[in-house]
């Protein structure tokens, strides 16, 4: 198949929302549960597949379209083989997600909403190291003081928005279940959208 065909052999869910949403832990949580439930899945996550490809990241416009093109375009490769994927990935721009949509057909996006400032809150607790860490806090210093960062790019909640999906196939909200509840929510969800 050539790259721009529709895969069907395996599915995708795409986990998306707010740094510090929570998406990253639930998809975890889900990925448990679907193998327990018999699904083996394979887990994407954006941090990865930003390193492979950018080592020395700047967060710019242009470096996250090439990124998430990528992230995409693997996504859609390993489900051709037939693999499931769980991918975690911010994805702000709905189009990033749409692309992975048009190329795999058993896809589903699971929006975990969250308020900026639960998000603000627990980004904070990242241990450094992390490449999103204190990400929040820099971006607010810098838009509040002038503070200027020199890894500090444009960030997705203060600098730029978040563009919600609202036809999302499953959305939690993360500030009003926990984690695990949302997860189970979710599994319980994929399995009628996904007929696993």
């Amino acid at each position: 198949m050539n790259s721009t065909s529709i895969s069907n052999k395996g599915w995708a869910v795409w986990f998306t929302g707010l740094p510090g949403s929570g998406k990253s832990n639930i998809s975890k949580i889900v990925a448990d549960l679907l193998c327990e439930n018999g699904a083996v899945c394979e887990r994407i996550e954006l941090d990865a597949v930003r390193k492979k490809y950018v080592p020395d990241p700047k967060y710019t416009d242009e470096e996250r379209d090439f990124v998430y093109e990528k992230l995409a375009d693997l996504a859609a490769e390993r489900v051709e083989d037939g693999t499931n994927v769980i991918i975690d990935a911010t994805a702000h721009k709905r189009a990033y997600r749409d692309r992975a949509r048009k190329r795999i057909q058993r896809f589903v996006e699971v929006m975990v909403r969250c308020p900026l400032s639960i998000c603000i809150e627990r980004e904070s607790g990242r241990k450094k190291g992390m490449v999103v860490a204190q990400m929040y806090k820099r971006a607010l210093e810098r838009k509040e003081k002038g503070t200027q960062f020199k890894d500090l790019g444009p960030v997705i909640g203060v600098d730029i928005p978040y563009e919600e999906n609202p036809d999302a196939e499953i959305i939690v909200d993360n500030s009003k279940s926990s984690a695990p509840d949302n997860a189970r929510t979710a599994k319980n969800l994929l399995l009628r959208h996904l007929r696993i």
